[in-house]
């Protein structure tokens, strides 16, 4: 590494926000154990069970993603043209909380503004705070005044009921592997992969997350890598040398997705 590859590092861009580019249902592309391997559709996503079976023991933050950043210049000119203009992503953290996936469910198939307003609007009827608790106090009728599709309504409730049911356990997935954290977060009634990769990447911390799923992934990868790189295939392949940051790269991704559409990314909140 040279100097000015260090310097290119140590860019570090405090902010903070929160991303939502799409969410594809778990029919259109199935998510499936073969062999070994997790698998979306006809693609291996995340590493050989048995082998990645542990906890990442280095998680993302603002220095880890400055220097994944800098390694990832390395490997591809691509992104290292994103850095050179740019500088390192925000590392756009929430809390690992119930709220946080509560606000994901929002976050699907809806624009960033309208997600963030129906979130307001429903700490607002919690009291002031979004707990399993505090939904099973306010009637459907109310979270569908706030903004809650009919949909949406029901599977906000179906996460609460797990978690009160103690089905499903929001502090257990900082515990587990990549793949049993997506798992159990894909049990839950209208949580596919994007939702599940978005949590792994943003709350968790996780460094090696390809969400496939994503549409500013997807829209934004040919707009950095140019039009060889456009399809599926393409991306998932490309991905290989983003390994093991692969959340890096897709934040770099998505910064350089959102910079060009004229979006202010520090201004955008994360919690």
């Amino acid at each position: 590494m040279d100097k000015s590859d260090i310097a290119l590092g140590i860019r570090v861009t405090i902010a903070a926000r929160q991303n939502r580019m799409g969410d594809h249902d778990r029919s259109e592309v199935p998510l499936s154990v073969t062999g070994h391997h997790l698998k979306w559709g006809n693609h291996r996503v995340l590493g050989k069970l048995g082998v990645e079976e542990n906890v990442p023991t280095k998680l993302l933050d603002e220095a880890t993603l400055a220097a994944a950043a800098a390694t990832l210049a390395q490997r591809d000119p691509a992104l290292k043209n994103v850095l050179q203009q740019w500088g390192v992503p925000p590392l756009w953290q929430r809390p690992a909380s119930f709220s946080t996936l509560v606000r994901i469910v929002l976050e699907q198939q809806v624009s960033l503004a309208s997600a963030k307003n129906t979130y307001l609007r429903l700490v607002v009827a919690c009291g002031g705070k979004i707990t399993a608790t505090s939904i099973e106090r306010i009637p459907d009728e109310t979270m569908r005044t706030a903004g809650l599709s009919r949909q949406k309504t029901r599977y906000v409730r179906e996460l609460s009921q797990a978690v009160i049911q103690r089905r499903f356990s929001v502090s257990s997935l900082a515990k587990m592997s990549d793949e049993d954290a997506a798992a159990n977060i894909r049990s839950l009634v209208g949580f596919g992969a994007w939702s599940a990769d978005v949590y792994l990447m943003m709350a968790l911390l996780r460094p090696d997350v390809l969400p496939i799923g994503d549409l500013g992934l997807i829209k934004g990868t040919p707009e950095v890598c140019g039009p060889e790189v456009s399809s599926i295939d393409e991306i998932v392949a490309r991905a290989e040398m983003w390994r093991p940051w692969r959340s890096v790269a897709t934040r770099m991704v998505w910064q350089a997705y959102l910079v060009k559409r004229g979006k202010d990314v520090s201004t955008i909140a994360s919690g």
